[in-house]
Protein backbone atom coordinates (compact mmCIF):
# COMPACT_ATOMS: atom_id res chain seq x y z
CA UNK A 1 0.00 0.00 0.00
CA UNK A 2 1.59 3.18 -0.88
CA UNK A 3 0.75 6.39 0.52
CA UNK A 4 0.04 9.26 -1.69
CA UNK A 5 -1.91 12.36 -1.12
CA UNK A 6 -4.23 12.20 -4.55
CA UNK A 7 -4.84 8.63 -3.71
CA UNK A 8 -8.95 8.77 -2.79
CA UNK A 9 -8.94 7.19 0.31
CA UNK A 10 -6.81 10.04 1.41
CA UNK A 11 -9.13 13.33 1.34
CA UNK A 12 -7.46 16.41 0.95
CA UNK A 13 -8.07 18.24 4.07
CA UNK A 14 -7.16 14.58 5.47
CA UNK A 15 -4.23 14.80 8.11
CA UNK A 16 -1.49 12.41 8.15
CA UNK A 17 0.83 11.28 10.26
CA UNK A 18 3.83 10.96 8.15
CA UNK A 19 5.98 10.26 10.97
CA UNK A 20 2.90 7.34 11.77
CA UNK A 21 2.96 6.16 8.16
CA UNK A 22 6.74 5.85 8.07
CA UNK A 23 6.85 4.14 11.29
CA UNK A 24 4.58 0.89 9.97
CA UNK A 25 5.91 0.79 6.71
CA UNK A 26 10.04 1.02 7.96
CA UNK A 27 9.65 -0.68 11.42
CA UNK A 28 6.38 -2.71 11.57
CA UNK A 29 6.15 -3.96 7.83
CA UNK A 30 6.36 -7.78 7.58
CA UNK A 31 9.89 -7.72 5.56
CA UNK A 32 13.24 -7.93 6.34
CA UNK A 33 13.79 -4.53 4.80
CA UNK A 34 10.94 -1.74 3.51
CA UNK A 35 10.48 -1.26 0.26
CA UNK A 36 11.64 1.46 -1.31
CA UNK A 37 8.10 1.86 -3.86
CA UNK A 38 6.93 1.85 -0.31
CA UNK A 39 9.16 4.53 1.37
CA UNK A 40 9.49 6.89 -1.48
CA UNK A 41 5.96 8.38 -1.87
CA UNK A 42 6.34 9.16 1.88
CA UNK A 43 8.97 11.49 1.09
CA UNK A 44 7.39 12.55 -1.98
CA UNK A 45 4.53 14.10 -0.81
CA UNK A 46 5.30 15.24 2.70
CA UNK A 47 5.29 18.73 3.19
CA UNK A 48 7.35 21.28 4.95
CA UNK A 49 5.44 21.16 7.89
CA UNK A 50 5.32 17.32 8.21
CA UNK A 51 8.83 17.08 7.84
CA UNK A 52 9.97 19.17 10.55
CA UNK A 53 6.97 17.32 12.70
CA UNK A 54 8.53 14.49 11.84
CA UNK A 55 12.43 15.14 12.13
CA UNK A 56 11.03 16.53 15.56
CA UNK A 57 8.87 13.30 16.86
CA UNK A 58 11.75 11.16 15.63
CA UNK A 59 14.53 12.85 17.61
CA UNK A 60 12.17 13.37 20.58
CA UNK A 61 11.06 9.99 20.78
CA UNK A 62 14.80 8.97 20.65
CA UNK A 63 14.37 5.43 18.75
CA UNK A 64 17.74 4.61 16.88
CA UNK A 65 16.16 1.96 15.11
CA UNK A 66 13.59 4.16 13.39
CA UNK A 67 15.84 7.13 13.20
CA UNK A 68 18.15 4.39 10.92
CA UNK A 69 15.76 3.79 8.88
CA UNK A 70 14.72 7.57 8.72
CA UNK A 71 18.28 8.56 8.26
CA UNK A 72 19.02 5.89 5.33
CA UNK A 73 15.93 6.93 2.98
CA UNK A 74 16.62 10.48 3.88
CA UNK A 75 19.96 9.85 2.51
CA UNK A 76 19.07 7.65 0.00
CA UNK A 77 16.25 10.30 -1.80
CA UNK A 78 18.39 13.54 -1.10
CA UNK A 79 18.18 14.76 -4.77
CA UNK A 80 14.65 15.36 -3.62
CA UNK A 81 15.09 19.25 -3.95
CA UNK A 82 11.91 19.79 -1.76
CA UNK A 83 14.04 18.00 1.21
CA UNK A 84 16.84 20.41 0.83
CA UNK A 85 14.39 22.93 0.96
CA UNK A 86 12.95 22.66 3.87
CA UNK A 87 16.38 21.73 5.83
CA UNK A 88 17.62 25.27 4.43
CA UNK A 89 14.32 26.53 5.33
CA UNK A 90 13.92 29.41 8.22
CA UNK A 91 10.79 27.69 9.48
CA UNK A 92 13.21 24.57 10.23
CA UNK A 93 15.11 27.06 12.57
CA UNK A 94 18.47 26.45 13.87
CA UNK A 95 17.57 24.58 17.33
CA UNK A 96 15.65 22.00 14.85
CA UNK A 97 18.82 21.63 12.48
CA UNK A 98 21.21 21.87 15.41
CA UNK A 99 19.46 19.28 17.01
CA UNK A 100 19.60 16.81 13.72
CA UNK A 101 23.06 17.22 13.33
CA UNK A 102 23.90 16.59 16.88
CA UNK A 103 21.27 13.60 17.25
CA UNK A 104 23.33 12.34 13.72
CA UNK A 105 26.43 12.70 15.17
CA UNK A 106 25.72 11.34 18.35
CA UNK A 107 23.77 8.47 16.94
CA UNK A 108 27.26 7.43 14.30
CA UNK A 109 29.52 8.03 17.76
CA UNK A 110 27.08 5.27 19.69
CA UNK A 111 26.93 2.83 16.71
CA UNK A 112 30.64 2.97 15.84
CA UNK A 113 29.32 3.85 12.27
CA UNK A 114 31.49 6.52 10.02
CA UNK A 115 30.72 9.93 11.58
CA UNK A 116 32.86 11.37 8.75
CA UNK A 117 30.98 9.95 6.09
CA UNK A 118 27.38 9.73 7.66
CA UNK A 119 27.86 14.30 8.89
CA UNK A 120 29.25 15.08 5.33
CA UNK A 121 26.20 13.77 3.83
CA UNK A 122 23.88 15.32 6.21
CA UNK A 123 25.63 18.67 6.78
CA UNK A 124 25.42 18.30 2.33
CA UNK A 125 21.98 19.39 2.35
CA UNK A 126 22.76 22.60 4.15
CA UNK A 127 24.23 25.74 1.85
CA UNK A 128 26.79 27.69 3.68
CA UNK A 129 24.90 30.46 4.88
CA UNK A 130 23.31 27.64 7.14
CA UNK A 131 26.16 26.18 7.81
CA UNK A 132 27.69 29.45 8.62
CA UNK A 133 24.71 30.24 11.02
CA UNK A 134 25.07 26.66 12.85
CA UNK A 135 29.10 26.99 13.53
CA UNK A 136 28.72 30.88 14.93
CA UNK A 137 24.98 30.19 17.27
CA UNK A 138 24.75 26.76 18.37
CA UNK A 139 26.54 26.62 21.69
CA UNK A 140 26.29 22.76 21.37
CA UNK A 141 28.53 22.57 18.48
CA UNK A 142 30.93 25.05 19.77
CA UNK A 143 31.90 23.33 22.71
CA UNK A 144 32.39 20.42 20.79
CA UNK A 145 35.65 20.72 18.55
CA UNK A 146 35.33 18.10 16.61
CA UNK A 147 32.19 18.80 15.62
CA UNK A 148 32.92 22.46 15.27
CA UNK A 149 36.20 21.66 12.98
CA UNK A 150 34.56 19.15 10.59
CA UNK A 151 32.00 21.87 9.99
CA UNK A 152 34.81 24.13 8.81
CA UNK A 153 35.91 21.89 6.72
CA UNK A 154 32.98 22.31 4.14
CA UNK A 155 33.48 26.38 4.19
CA UNK A 156 34.97 27.89 1.13
CA UNK A 157 37.80 30.92 1.50
CA UNK A 158 34.66 33.31 1.98
CA UNK A 159 32.77 31.73 4.32
CA UNK A 160 36.19 31.38 6.46
CA UNK A 161 36.63 34.70 6.13
CA UNK A 162 33.49 35.60 7.89
CA UNK A 163 33.60 32.69 10.33
CA UNK A 164 37.20 33.82 11.38
CA UNK A 165 36.18 37.32 11.45
CA UNK A 166 33.76 36.40 14.49
CA UNK A 167 36.29 34.80 16.22
CA UNK A 168 37.52 36.69 19.39
CA UNK A 169 39.78 34.21 21.13
CA UNK A 170 42.24 32.97 18.38
CA UNK A 171 45.00 31.48 20.82
CA UNK A 172 41.91 29.98 22.48
CA UNK A 173 40.68 28.67 18.71
CA UNK A 174 44.46 27.10 17.77
CA UNK A 175 45.14 25.73 21.11
CA UNK A 176 42.16 23.59 20.55
CA UNK A 177 43.66 22.76 17.32
CA UNK A 178 46.60 21.75 17.88
CA UNK A 179 45.38 19.64 20.75
CA UNK A 180 42.82 17.21 17.79
CA UNK A 181 43.78 13.94 17.35
CA UNK A 182 46.52 13.09 14.76
CA UNK A 183 44.26 11.57 12.65
CA UNK A 184 41.29 14.38 12.98
CA UNK A 185 44.25 16.76 11.68
CA UNK A 186 45.38 15.09 8.84
CA UNK A 187 41.81 14.75 8.20
CA UNK A 188 41.69 18.42 8.49
CA UNK A 189 44.54 18.94 6.20
CA UNK A 190 43.05 16.63 3.46
CA UNK A 191 39.77 17.89 3.51
CA UNK A 192 40.42 21.66 3.02
CA UNK A 193 43.85 22.72 2.68
CA UNK A 194 42.40 26.20 2.68
CA UNK A 195 41.17 26.05 6.42
CA UNK A 196 44.53 24.41 7.00
CA UNK A 197 46.30 27.19 5.52
CA UNK A 198 44.45 29.73 7.59
CA UNK A 199 44.81 28.38 10.85
CA UNK A 200 48.47 28.11 10.06
CA UNK A 201 48.35 32.11 9.20
CA UNK A 202 47.02 32.46 12.53
CA UNK A 203 49.64 30.65 14.36
CA UNK A 204 52.08 32.24 12.87
CA UNK A 205 50.63 35.80 13.58
CA UNK A 206 49.95 34.34 17.42
CA UNK A 207 53.07 32.33 17.98
CA UNK A 208 53.72 32.06 21.65
CA UNK A 209 55.97 29.74 24.19
CA UNK A 210 52.82 27.98 24.48
CA UNK A 211 53.15 25.99 21.24
CA UNK A 212 55.48 25.40 18.59
CA UNK A 213 55.04 25.75 14.92
CA UNK A 214 58.19 24.17 14.21
CA UNK A 215 57.54 21.25 16.24
CA UNK A 216 53.90 21.19 14.37
CA UNK A 217 55.10 21.38 11.19
CA UNK A 218 57.94 18.77 11.48
CA UNK A 219 55.27 16.84 12.73
CA UNK A 220 53.31 17.26 9.68
CA UNK A 221 55.86 17.95 7.32
CA UNK A 222 55.20 15.22 4.66
CA UNK A 223 51.20 15.59 4.81
CA UNK A 224 51.74 19.62 4.51
CA UNK A 225 53.86 18.84 1.16
CA UNK A 226 51.79 16.39 -0.03
CA UNK A 227 48.67 18.32 0.01
CA UNK A 228 50.34 21.63 -0.87
CA UNK A 229 51.10 20.16 -4.11
CA UNK A 230 47.75 19.02 -5.07
CA UNK A 231 46.37 22.44 -4.39
CA UNK A 232 48.79 23.55 -7.04
CA UNK A 233 47.27 20.76 -9.21
CA UNK A 234 43.73 22.14 -8.36
CA UNK A 235 44.68 25.66 -9.15
CA UNK A 236 46.14 24.50 -12.41
CA UNK A 237 43.11 22.55 -13.65
CA UNK A 238 41.44 25.49 -12.65
CA UNK A 239 43.20 28.16 -14.59
CA UNK A 240 43.18 26.03 -17.88
CA UNK A 241 39.76 23.84 -18.53
CA UNK A 242 36.62 24.90 -18.30
CA UNK A 243 34.27 21.59 -17.34
CA UNK A 244 31.05 23.14 -17.44
CA UNK A 245 30.27 21.78 -21.43
CA UNK A 246 30.81 18.28 -20.08
CA UNK A 247 28.40 19.23 -17.30
CA UNK A 248 25.28 17.38 -18.81
CA UNK A 249 26.82 14.68 -21.02
CA UNK A 250 27.26 11.33 -20.06
CA UNK A 251 30.80 10.09 -19.51
CA UNK A 252 31.36 8.58 -22.94
CA UNK A 253 30.51 11.74 -24.67
CA UNK A 254 32.58 14.35 -22.44
CA UNK A 255 35.95 16.06 -23.80
CA UNK A 256 38.55 13.22 -23.25
CA UNK A 257 41.31 15.57 -23.45
CA UNK A 258 40.16 16.92 -20.16
CA UNK A 259 39.58 13.35 -19.04
CA UNK A 260 43.55 12.19 -19.75
CA UNK A 261 44.85 15.20 -18.13
CA UNK A 262 42.59 14.03 -15.05
CA UNK A 263 44.56 11.05 -15.47
CA UNK A 264 48.29 11.93 -15.76
CA UNK A 265 47.44 14.71 -13.02
CA UNK A 266 46.98 11.76 -10.69
CA UNK A 267 48.54 9.54 -12.10
CA UNK A 268 52.28 9.72 -10.97
CA UNK A 269 51.31 11.62 -7.49
CA UNK A 270 53.09 9.03 -4.58
CA UNK A 271 49.14 8.48 -3.58
CA UNK A 272 46.32 7.90 -6.49
CA UNK A 273 43.47 7.52 -3.73
CA UNK A 274 43.89 10.02 -1.72
CA UNK A 275 44.43 12.75 -4.36
CA UNK A 276 41.67 11.60 -6.27
CA UNK A 277 39.22 11.63 -2.92
CA UNK A 278 41.11 15.44 -2.21
CA UNK A 279 40.36 16.33 -6.12
CA UNK A 280 36.63 15.00 -5.58
CA UNK A 281 36.04 17.62 -2.54
CA UNK A 282 37.40 20.59 -4.40
CA UNK A 283 35.18 20.02 -7.34
CA UNK A 284 37.83 18.57 -10.17
CA UNK A 285 35.40 15.67 -11.24
CA UNK A 286 31.84 16.28 -12.24
CA UNK A 287 30.49 13.22 -10.53
CA UNK A 288 30.88 10.21 -9.26
CA UNK A 289 31.39 8.27 -12.24
CA UNK A 290 34.32 10.62 -13.48
CA UNK A 291 35.87 9.81 -10.29
CA UNK A 292 35.58 5.50 -10.22
CA UNK A 293 36.88 5.69 -14.12
CA UNK A 294 39.60 7.76 -13.23
CA UNK A 295 41.12 6.21 -9.89
CA UNK A 296 40.06 2.65 -12.40
CA UNK A 297 42.66 3.60 -15.21
CA UNK A 298 45.30 4.81 -12.24
CA UNK A 299 44.84 2.00 -10.00
CA UNK A 300 44.44 -1.08 -12.35
CA UNK A 301 47.19 -2.89 -13.90
CA UNK A 302 45.19 -3.42 -16.66
CA UNK A 303 44.33 0.15 -17.47
CA UNK A 304 47.55 1.73 -16.23
CA UNK A 305 48.54 2.51 -19.72
CA UNK A 306 45.37 3.99 -20.59
CA UNK A 307 46.03 7.37 -22.05
CA UNK A 308 49.74 7.27 -21.61
CA UNK A 309 50.48 8.62 -25.49
CA UNK A 310 46.58 10.58 -25.52
CA UNK A 311 47.81 13.95 -26.80
CA UNK A 312 48.38 16.19 -23.80
CA UNK A 313 47.23 19.52 -24.07
CA UNK A 314 48.14 21.24 -21.10
CA UNK A 315 51.10 20.52 -19.25
CA UNK A 316 51.12 19.35 -15.42
CA UNK A 317 53.17 21.48 -12.91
Amino acid sequence: MEYEKDDNRFPRDTHIDYSHVFYVEAILHDSSFPQISRIKPIFQNITKDEFIAMVGKLIDENDHETFQQFLYFLLLFREMKHLQDYINSDEFGQNGLERLVIFVYGYCMLHGHSVERIIDEILGFLTQDRLLELVLNSAHISRDKMLLFFILTRFDIDMLNRYFARVRNVPEFIQYFLRLPEEVLRSIISRNYHLFQYIMLMIAETASEEYSTEEFYRKYSEDISQFSRLNDLVRNYREKINHDDDRDKPFQQRDMTRISFLVNMVRDLPDPGKAIEYFYGEGIFIDETEKTMVHAIVTSPLLKNTFVNYDRTFDII
